[in-house]
């Protein structure tokens, strides 16, 4: 069982990711970029390459989600072990939004897989404004409010289109009630 957390940045995803563990502790925990190997490179290329193409980035992207999918997803799978990600092909899609065969090539990059469950935290643009405040923000952080926020919105589309089963939270909730809600809805799989 494939089980993606999804939501822009401050949103929540690590720290569910984490509470998660302590409920499921056979699960596999991983992330996207950076759940591989090679993935680690990737993840540091993406968030400290100055003057980094779209493009690139894409394809590093792309990169980091095949190697994730041969060495994390697909042997896991294989043996019915739950997996819960931090990200998945859902951000390759909505982040990539100026490249229109985004959809093509992550379906390809995961060779047709698709989570079974997609649990979307939300955020409001005052949290959102709030949550950035506190923290050093990294290069796509660093886009600003109206591009995450159009994010967050193109990740609930994306997740409609591919019809995958989606349980969206309000990422203000308390953090506990956050977690239950999540494990309620993974156990019903």
């Amino acid at each position: 069982m494939y089980v993606v957390l999804e939501g822009i940045d401050t949103s929540g995803k690590s720290t569910q990711l984490e509470a998660l563990s302590s409920y499921y502790p056979q699960a596999i925990i991983t992330k996207e970029p950076g759940g591989s190997k090679i993935g680690q490179h990737i993840r540091e290329m993406i968030l400290h390459t100055p003057n980094l193409d779209s493009f690139c980035e894409f394809f590093l992207f792309l990169a980091d989600r095949a190697q994730h999918y041969h060495e994390v997803l697909k042997p896991n799978l294989d043996s019915q072990k739950l997996i819960i990600s931090d990200r998945s092909l859902i951000s390759g899609i909505a982040y990539a939004k100026d490249i229109p065969q985004a959809i093509a090539y992550n379906h390809a990059s995961m060779r047709g897989i698709k989570p079974h469950l997609c649990i979307l935290l939300s955020l409001d643009e005052a949290n959102l404004r709030a949550r950035l405040g506190q923290k050093t923000h990294d290069k796509i952080e660093e886009r600003g409010i109206a591009y995450m926020l159009e994010i967050q919105e193109r990740l609930q589309r994306f997740c409609a289109l591919l019809g995958i089963r989606t349980l969206t939270l309000d990422a203000t909730l308390p953090r506990e009630q956050i977690t239950q809600a999540i494990v309620r809805e993974i156990n019903t799989l």
